[in-house]
């Protein structure tokens, strides 16, 4: 094993992490976080066969690698849906995505799903996301200096932005420029997979522990209700009758 297959290896363990994170943090039970979940299981599934952990062969491979890259922009999309609250923007975002589904279908018709789809669909999707990613930084930061319940978030939103601006660059490299050294730009990839998914995270672990948290007071709050609605009921004195009571 040389020290790239080492980075692979390592960078498919960080995709693992926020997996891990959402499943046992029991964050998959908020549908905001479903669509970010199925986005990295996608990820890890694709490192897990171009690390040759599992062997399929190279036709599947590369199909399965077309299919996650088509599902990318619709799936991050549809996690930063959730996570902006402006009504105007959600309502912006429910037409881009309807539109660029609309788009990649149309694309799909037309060269099948190819190299050719994936370079086509993948400017737009990565810009789009990118943009959002960014207003979602930008607004979650502001607000993590009054409220601490903001502090995962910013940490999400800084992951998904360096993510998406290092994707950007790789895409000019590889589709625009046509650089040829492909084992140098998997190698970067690697490099960004695994500082995006640390950040990431650690950010998912805050918002867990932070709902972990609401979930428990919301808990003792209907306990502390429920005693007090009990507290208040009238007590009958011993042997009193139905008759009695209806009277």
């Amino acid at each position: 094993m040389n020290w790239q297959n080492a980075i692979g290896i390592l960078s498919t363990l960080a995709l693992f992490a926020p997996v891990l994170i959402i499943v046992v943090a029991k964050l998959i039970r908020y549908k905001q976080y479903f669509s970010l979940f199925i986005y990295c299981v996608l990820a890890f599934g694709f490192n897990l066969m171009t690390e040759h952990f599992v062997n399929v062969p190279k036709n599947i491979e590369r199909f399965y690698g077309i299919t996650n890259n088509l599902t990318d922009m619709p799936l991050m999309l549809g996690f930063l849906y959730f996570q902006i609250p402006s009504s105007v923007q959600r309502k912006r975002m429910k037409i881009l995505l309807a539109v660029f589904i609309v788009f990649e279908i149309l694309l799909i018709v037309m060269y099948g799903i190819t190299v050719k789809t994936i370079t086509l669909t993948m400017a737009p999707g990565l810009a789009i996301v990118f943009g959002y990613s960014l207003y979602y930084f930008v607004y979650s930061v502001k607000r993590s200096f009054i409220h601490n319940k903001f502090i995962g978030k910013a940490i999400i939103a800084t992951a998904l932005t360096f993510a998406y601006g290092c994707f950007i660059i790789i895409y000019l490299m590889h589709y625009v420029l046509s650089l040829q050294d492909v084992s140098n730009l998997f190698l970067i990839y690697y490099f960004i997979t695994i500082i995006y998914c640390i950040i990431l995270s650690v950010g998912l672990y805050m918002e867990a522990k932070r709902k972990s948290k609401l979930y428990e007071l919301l808990l003792t709050r209907k306990e502390l209700m429920s005693f007090f609605a009990d507290e208040k009921k009238p007590a009958a004195p011993k042997g009193a009758t139905g008759l009695w009571k209806l009277n």
